[in-house]
């Protein structure tokens, strides 16, 4: 229990961890990816617009015209006043060549100038992998459905109307911007795994400190059953040997038969809540062998027969040789509680089914039997621990349990990495399938 109980903190903390390195990391990589293809989309439109317009050229030895104090300069295609418009204001275009000048030295790109659908010129000098008939090539679907921007191969492009009329196309080169996207992802990602490992480790080592509480109140609720039970079993002992003894000397009468059953009713809870406690102790160490079921089985059984012929039960098995590794005790009990709640809950004069199959990595154990009336539950909620449905909590004769046994089985088959399963597969008839893992 404590086990499972540590293995389910650890993996409640690590689903919290990874969601918010997720969450982080695909946030951070999510906004680079964005402001990357943002600052294209700006270099892109500001190359456009200069090729566009042409760069101007200062005469050697002149210096850009001053601007007038508290006013800041024009950005690229606003009108300046003045008849000539932005073409002809030689300080726009001083502000347009300055504004883009260092990302146009860097920026990777070839100019079209395009008029009626024919090439009048290709620039192909900002990029040295393509020729001006590649250059022409590459942009020959872009000019052949008239797009104006868009994507194409590794490249984004814009275009712009130029000076003549003619339409300037701009194809920058984007691959690298992409990679930088990319290789940032990777780094994220690898720094993401190394965190998570990181709290992996972290999570573990403290898993047992945090756990360590409620280990403890589990124990102590384990010790307190276990010394309770050995306390009350004297006692209980005591009552019925006095009430037999009672009844020898002045006969038998409802009273002492009404104690004679609710002792032996305690006596069976005291039994039960012992076995529910051994099941939630940790194996031995060498109590762990290899067990032959078939053989555990047949005793089992064997034990039973007297109640079966009692209630008219006949046993229907079918058992093959299979050997799994655990504690024949505890595997004893399971099957004494699960050969105990058929013999109570069967219909008279029905049969029990216990069937035994050997699978490739497990062994397959399965008892079935019918019933006069299903429980109103579903099939997992047999398991539950105090937990009866109606119809046991209301019969006189002390045969409708507490609801402890199928919670004990279930501890037990847990404790040999088992499974332990309830159904109903049929109108009046109930199942219960073990499975164990084989040994060796």
């Amino acid at each position: 229990m404590i086990r499972t109980l540590k293995r389910k903190f650890i993996a409640a903390a690590m689903v919290a961890v990874t969601v918010l390195l997720v969450l982080l990391l695909g946030a951070l990589n999510a906004v680079n990816a964005w402001t990357s293809a943002q600052e294209a989309k700006r270099l892109l439109e500001n190359l456009v617009l200069l090729e566009a317009q042409g760069r101007p050229e200062l005469p050697q030895g002149q210096t850009p015209p001053e601007l007038p104090e508290n006013q800041p300069p024009a950005m690229p295609g606003e009108q300046e006043p003045g008849p000539g418009g932005p073409q002809d204001s030689p300080r726009l275009g001083f502000m347009l060549g300055a504004l883009t000048e260092n990302d146009r030295m860097a920026a990777v790109y070839f100019t079209l100038r395009v008029q009626d659908g024919a090439v009048l010129a290709a620039d192909v000098g900002r990029i040295s992998n393509l020729s001006q008939a590649e250059a022409a090539a590459l942009a020959a679907p872009v000019l052949a459905e008239g797009r104006e921007a868009g994507r194409i191969d590794s490249f984004r492009y814009a275009s712009a109307l130029g000076p003549a009329g003619e339409r300037v196309y701009v194809f920058l080169e984007n691959s690298s911007r992409r990679m930088a996207v990319l290789r940032v992802a990777a780094l994220s990602a690898l720094a993401g795994l190394g965190g998570w490992l990181l709290m992996l480790a972290l999570v573990t080592l403290l898993a047992k400190r945090a756990i360590a509480p409620i280990a403890e109140n589990m124990e102590r609720q384990r010790r307190f059953v276990t010394d309770a039970g050995h306390e009350l079993k004297t006692p209980l002992a005591i009552i019925q040997a006095n009430t037999e003894a009672m009844e020898l000397i002045a006969g038998e009468n409802k009273w002492s038969r009404n104690i004679l059953v609710q002792t032996q009713r305690l006596t069976e809870l005291t039994a039960n809540l012992l076995t529910l406690a051994r099941a939630q102790e940790l194996p031995a160490p060498g109590s762990l062998v290899p067990v032959d079921l078939k053989a555990l089985a047949e005793k089992s059984a064997a034990m039973f027969r007297i109640p079966m012929e009692q209630r008219g039960l006949r046993l229907e098995s079918v058992l093959e040789p299979a050997s799994v590794r655990g504690d024949e005790s505890q595997l004893a009990g399971l099957l004494s509680i699960l050969l105990d709640n058929a013999v109570k809950y069967a219909a008279p004069d029905s049969a029990l089914r216990l069937a035994l199959r050997t699978g490739e990595k497990s062994c397959v154990l399965r008892l079935e039997n019918d019933c006069p009336e299903l429980p109103d539950c579903p099939p997992e909620r047999l398991f539950d621990r105090f937990y009866r449905d109606d119809a046991a909590r209301t019969q006189e004769d002390g045969a409708g349990g507490f609801g402890i046994g199928l919670s004990a089985a279930q501890v037990i088959v847990q404790r040999h990495r088992g499974r332990i399963e309830a159904e109903y597969p049929g109108p009046r008839q109930i199942a219960f399938t073990v499975t164990l893992p084989r040994a060796g």
